[in-house]
């Protein structure tokens, strides 16, 4: 591939408190602010803007075209949007720089969950909503609590999960503990233990409050060139060496609980696309969807890091520890850092775009060359994108 595609600015914003004070456009428009100071480079330099985000989560209908001015993207050739988590912005921006090498491409995405109401009923409701309608909807609506049907879902995955794998409950509560204490272990805050984690809430057995990430408030910037654009602006360049992405089936009566088909897929995409033949051992780390801490192991999994049969032990031996052989969600993942809906995944490229860069954002593992970074679509949907970034 003579053109390669390489991300050269980068802008989070996130928090787990509500904020109020910002709207979702206040946001993403920080976020951009910081992606192009990282890049140096202006409003007047963008080519091309793309935003995801959901209509329905949003409460309205072409929401993106609210968000296209945040980010410079108001009578631009290109504003393209997309209904679907942000890392397929990414996926789009890859594309149009392809086509274009010497555009400068703005990917984003925003998510405010605090605007939605606290109870969360109505975020369930829209679950329920987009279920299919003759089977799915009403079997649903018998779930004695309207608030808990997302974990009632997940809990059926998750048990199916544990049956497949033979896992625990004590070892998903182990996941949690990593995650969260990947985020807290420098401040001085006591870090939890699995034993903490199984104290918490019990929503469907076995999810629990702790083992379910929290919704939080997000918005993210990627700034995209081609290799040769990236020369001129004198920047540590992260390239983008593979990219794939996957539906599923939706439909809970014919979908298989218990795996991550869609994830496996995706991956398969983009290691074919990278050249990677044994992610296991070519993988330098990884940013997976942890939406439940269940999903991280599965996904685990799907991207053949390990297999069903020892993904426990490679857990159990500190595998996907942040200092061990393959770190799996050392930023702490959504468990610890909060779950954007809609918005977590190109988040997770932006951690593993910060790693692989000379500073290495504060880590001291030197084998940070490639990381992987993934994306899933959440209950009900079946969605799945992959990105495979490294410094060539």
């Amino acid at each position: 591939m003579t053109n390669r595609v390489c991300i050269v600015g980068i802008g989070v914003v996130e928090s787990t408190e509500n904020t109020a004070e910002m709207s979702h456009k206040d946001l993403l428009f920080y976020a951009t602010r910081r992606a192009l100071d990282d890049a140096g480079l202006e409003r007047k330099d963008i080519g091309g803007a793309i935003t995801a985000t959901f209509d329905f989560l949003e409460g309205r209908s072409l929401s993106n075209q609210y968000t296209l001015d945040s980010i410079g993207g108001v009578m631009k050739p290109c504003d393209l949007r997309l209904g679907e988590d942000g890392i397929y912005s990414l996926f789009a921006g890859y594309m149009e720089v392809m086509v274009d090498p010497g555009q400068v491409t703005v990917v984003a995405s925003v998510q405010k969950a605090s605007e939605r109401d606290p109870n969360g009923v109505g975020y369930q409701k829209l679950i329920a909503a987009t279920l299919e309608p003759i089977f799915s909807r009403p079997v649903c609506s018998s779930v004695p609590n309207p608030g808990s049907l997302e974990s009632v879902l997940a809990a059926m995955d998750a048990r199916a999960y544990l049956n497949r794998s033979g896992l625990t409950e004590q070892q998903l509560a182990k996941v949690a503990a990593k995650n969260i204490g990947n985020v807290i272990q420098h401040a001085n805050v006591s870090v939890p233990g699995p034993e903490d984690i199984l104290k918490s809430d019990l929503l469907s057995w076995p999810i629990r409050r702790l083992t379910s990430a929290k919704e939080s408030d997000a918005a993210c910037t990627l700034i995209l060139v081609s290799e040769k654009k990236a020369r001129t602006l004198n920047q540590d360049p992260v390239f983008i060496r593979g990219i794939g992405w996957c539906s599923g089936k939706s439909f809970l009566a014919s979908r298989e609980q218990g795996t991550a088909k869609e994830t496996k897929w995706a991956a398969s995409q983009a290691y074919h696309m990278a050249g990677i033949r044994c992610p296991e051992r070519e993988i330098d780390f990884a940013e997976v969807s942890d939406w439940y801490a269940h999903r991280e192991l599965m996904h685990c999994e799907a991207l053949g890091f390990c297999g069903a049969n020892s993904v426990g032990s490679c857990l159990d031996e500190g595998l996907f520890d942040r200092t061990g052989a393959l770190p799996v969600n050392a930023s702490g993942g959504l468990l610890g850092r909060g779950n954007a809906v809609g918005t977590s995944g190109l988040i997770r490229v932006a951690q593993v775009a910060r790693r692989i860069r000379s500073h290495n954002n504060g880590f001291k593992n030197p084998r940070a060359e490639i990381g992987l970074a993934h994306s899933w679509g959440g209950i009900p949907t079946a969605t799945a994108g992959v990105a495979i970034l490294g410094k060539w």
